[in-house]
């Protein structure tokens, strides 16, 4: 047997022999772990989530609403802003000739039902006719509703999800479904998308903009959303849309505009800057769960050490060198935390499962956090093991022995 794997069995076998005070040990290691891997999987679970739904809108999709977008922490500094108004979106369509489409959009929360068959809270969004194509909305039965339809009629779009749990295998079109007490008749069923940013985008009841308004009332974050036509620049069309909105709303020159016109890599830059804040308080608390449990191994390595002084001893005096009894304390110390590691890894894997299943975000373990978080453990138990083990290395075999 090689000196190698013979330091390795020394190492382990002291391991095994005080389970408690290794499981103890390693505790730190894992809720460490297990929170970098539980907060990655939820991070980039939605960043594919928001990723895949940019995509499927297309990326020429311009943004109106009323506040600028990200936080606001501060109540008071978008206040005074006036919420987007229907007639404003209506004048912006008209003046607007770069638009391929323009709708504004209402979204709130109810259920949807058909006779005894009810849904869950889903989301109700009040839109334009030219939302279907705004949205790029794949249409799997019937179709969206017309312009006049969106004046004067009642009529909705529901998602997949939604058709299915009301109506069974009932075919859908010309029934009429319950929202907030009003009547609906169903025009299209939606194809089956998926969730999007930790909701299922099947769970969508579309119904036109003014019955919406009628139903739930007015609210400052509705918004707009636009497509400039087909060869036309998006930075051109952008400018035209605020330009434009501004001349709806009788701004003065030099005043400011009282509503963001965005796109989608300026949505993208918002979302980045928050994830990333998110990155760094994840960071830290995993540092500190990661600092407290190296410090608890450089203390139970110390207390090893003093234990062990006169099998240290011992090993010196019938020949064992430096590197060896170095060696044995260091595997002792990475072994501890790859343990942890490894249990972190469970940790967080089955906490990615249980967002998965048992809430509507999604969670996705990106390739690399795993061999990252192993790397990190050795790195641990390498940095604070080495002070242990060159002190039980450097200790004199003679008064090892005498040691009681």
């Amino acid at each position: 047997m090689s000196p190698s794997i013979g330091i390795v069995r020394i190492a382990l076998a002291s391991l095994a022999a005080n389970k408690l005070r290794t499981g103890l040990t390693v505790l730190g290691v894992v809720i460490g772990i297990g929170t970098i891997i539980g907060m990655l999987s939820l991070i980039n679970g939605i960043n594919q989530s928001v990723m895949e739904e940019f995509e499927r809108l297309g990326p020429d999709v311009i943004y109106v609403t009323r506040d600028e977008p990200g936080l606001h922490l501060e109540a008071g500094a978008t206040k005074a802003r006036k919420r987007i108004q229907l007639d404003e979106v209506e004048e912006l369509g008209r003046r607007c000739g770069s638009l391929e489409a323009v709708s504004i959009v209402a979204e709130r929360r109810s259920r949807v039902a058909f006779k005894a068959s009810r849904t869950g809270m889903v989301s109700v969004r009040g839109v334009l006719a030219d939302y279907a194509d705004a949205a790029n909305l794949p249409i799997a039965e019937g179709r969206f509703f017309t312009a006049a339809e969106d004046r004067k009629s009642r009529v909705c779009v529901l998602g997949s999800e939604i058709a299915k749990t009301v109506f069974g295998k009932t075919r859908p079109l010309g029934k009429a479904v319950d929202i907030e007490g009003r009547s609906f008749l169903v025009a299209g069923v939606l194809e089956e998308t998926g969730r999007v940013f930790g909701s299922s985008y099947d769970n969508v009841a579309i119904i036109p903009y003014r019955a919406a308004r009628s139903i739930f009332g007015e609210d400052p974050r509705d918004y707009v959303m636009a497509v400039p036509r087909s060869g036309l620049a998006r930075d051109d069309v952008t400018e035209e849309v605020r330009t434009t909105l501004r001349l709806v709303r009788r701004i003065a020159p030099g005043e400011e505009d009282g509503f963001a016109v965005s796109t989608q890599e300026s949505l993208l830059e918002t979302y980045n800057r928050l994830t990333g804040t998110i990155y760094w308080v994840m960071r830290i608390v995993a540092s500190i769960a990661l600092l407290v449990s190296g410090i608890g191994i450089m203390n139970i390595m110390l207390v090893a050490v003093m234990e062990r002084t006169r099998e240290i001893g011992l090993r010196k005096a019938v020949g064992a060198t430096r590197v060896a009894i170095m060696g044995q304390f260091l595997v002792e110390s990475i072994a501890l935390t790859l343990i942890g590691g490894i249990a972190g890894i469970a940790l967080g894997l089955a906490i990615r499962v249980g967002v998965d299943l048992g809430t509507p975000l999604p969670a996705s373990v990106p390739a690399w956090a795993v061999p990252m978080s192993l790397g990190i453990c050795c790195a641990v138990g390498l940095f604070f093991g080495l002070y242990p083990a060159f002190r039980a290395s450097g200790m004199d075999p003679v008064e090892a022995l005498r040691y009681e």
